[in-house]
């Protein structure tokens, strides 16, 4: 009998494939979500150490008010942005993540459809096997017979050799 081959071998690799850069992607957009929250939190530590600073001198111009005035905005303008940013990412690994798990599910598919192939084919494999050894032990019967018919058969003329 021929030695296993899954048909659809090449579409499994290629599966196997697709499901590893999918899960590159999700990694990837992890990082970037850590990213951005690592930014957010430095921002927040710039902005409540300006705070701080200025508070502690006790006389502040009206220069260093309007100042710590435009820190803030741009602080509320830097977050709201970092946060809008974070928000687009993590909608990206949603759905990166839902496109991981429909590949997963179609490489699971092949990887069933393999084993039920592999299955057939160990069972056609021992019924080939099944028969072979079903015929080789009707021809020693069957010679055995005829020997015996014949009269020259005797227990020394038979066949002490196994089928293949």
């Amino acid at each position: 009998m021929q030695r296993f081959r899954f048909r659809l071998e090449r579409v499994l690799q290629w599966q196997m494939k697709v499901c590893e850069l999918k899960e590159n992607d999700v990694r990837l957009s992890l990082l970037a979500i850590s990213n951005a929250d690592q930014r957010i939190a430095q921002l927040r530590e710039e902005s409540l150490a300006a705070e701080h600073d200025a508070l502690d001198h006790p006389a502040l111009t009206s220069s260093d008010l309007v100042a710590l005035a435009r820190f803030r905005i741009r602080v509320i303008r830097d977050h709201e942005r970092l946060a809008a940013l974070k928000l687009g990412l993590v909608q990206t690994l949603k759905q990166q993540r839902d496109m991981l798990t429909a590949e997963r599910r179609r490489l699971r598919l092949l990887e069933k459809l393999r084993a039920r192939s592999l299955e057939e084919y160990a069972y056609e494999a021992n019924r080939e096997s099944e028969e072979l050894a079903t015929e080789c032990h009707l021809s020693k019967w069957v010679s055995q017979a005829f020997l015996e018919q014949s009269g020259i058969g005797g227990r020394e003329h038979r066949q002490t050799e196994p089928c293949p």
